[in-house]
């Protein structure tokens, strides 16, 4: 076991316009295994975040997410044993959403207001999705995140935003209509986005910057999956294999990787590493066949 810390003078804790994705995808791969079987993980990963945005410590957003982070370290809410959706999960998205922040030039507030909401999306995630209520889990994580962030004085409209996040990266009708919104922010849709498929969501058809936070956000929640190298999309796709109890092949990846999510857009910098797992997934449908057993439902578990 490797109990070194992570190095943070490379990424994800800093990003440089001269990067090469393939080069900060293998350092975030190595972060990610430093933290992985620390007891502290969630609380250094966290610590670290607000020391890479330059936000006081003892701001109350920082104070509630601390307080998050050691709750999950001692294993409060922490999703699926043995599965994909575990605090390992929860660590990858949050170093994930301070990689992209950096590199979109969010501004500390907003980018810490991410981050918050990358720590908490899958808080106490139970696997039971309800096709009647497709924001259910997304609902409990944020329902159960707010008592630490009111308790820490948090104010309630950054509590809304941190909600609002949250609730975008719902996989099914979530996601699409988030990544809609910010395409019709940037210019890339050519007409206005759907209608919301959730009241709290509305606010993004006007509101530019939280469309681009979410959409920022849901990337991250798939970043380590498809967006940093191809082994390490493999493993994840294992992990994902089995929370989900049955086989996952090249052509359930591609699936994702092309048709279900596509490509990064506020994360755009790390295309060149979508591609590369694209396609290798080809050559291995080409080479070894395909062990997957039928479509990768839509979500942002990135098969």
């Amino acid at each position: 076991m490797d109990v070194r810390l992570p190095d943070r003078s490379r990424p994800p804790f800093v990003s440089h316009d001269d990067d090469d994705a393939a080069v900060v995808g293998a350092h975030m791969i190595e972060a990610f295994a430093r933290l992985e079987h620390r007891p502290d993980r969630m609380r250094w990963a966290f610590d670290a975040c607000v020391g890479a945005l330059g936000v006081d410590p003892a701001a109350p957003a920082c104070v509630g997410g601390r307080a998050i982070a050691a709750d999950i370290d001692r294993g409060v809410g922490t999703g699926m044993p043995g599965g994909y959706h575990t605090p390992q999960h929860f660590l990858e998205v949050m170093l994930s959403a301070l990689q992209l922040s950096l590199r979109a030039r969010l501004d500390a507030p907003a980018a810490l207001t991410v981050v918050l909401a990358a720590l908490v999306h899958d808080f106490h995630y139970d696997g039971q999705r309800d096709p009647a209520h497709p924001f259910r889990m997304e609902s409990i994580a944020a329902r159960r995140a707010m008592p630490y962030l009111e308790a820490a004085g948090v104010p309630q409209v950054q509590c809304a935003r941190i909600e609002r996040l949250v609730l975008a990266t719902e996989p099914i009708v979530g996601v699409p209509f988030v990544r809609a919104c910010h395409a019709f922010h940037v210019g890339t849709r050519a007409g206005p986005p759907p209608e919301a498929p959730l009241p709290a969501l509305g606010v993004l058809r006007e509101d530019a910057a939280l469309a681009r936070d979410c959409a920022l956000l849901v990337e991250a929640d798939v970043l380590p999956s498809i967006g940093l190298s191809v082994d390490y999309g493999w493993r994840l796709q294992a992990r994902l294999a089995r929370e989900w109890r049955r086989p996952l092949g090249a052509r359930d990846k591609i699936q994702f990787v092309e048709h279900v999510f596509g490509p990064f857009v506020v994360g755009a910098f790390f295309e060149p590493n979508r591609r590369r797992l694209r396609d290798a997934c080809l050559v291995r449908l080409q080479t070894e066949g395909d062990a997957g057993a039928g479509p990768v439902p839509g979500g942002s578990a990135g098969a």
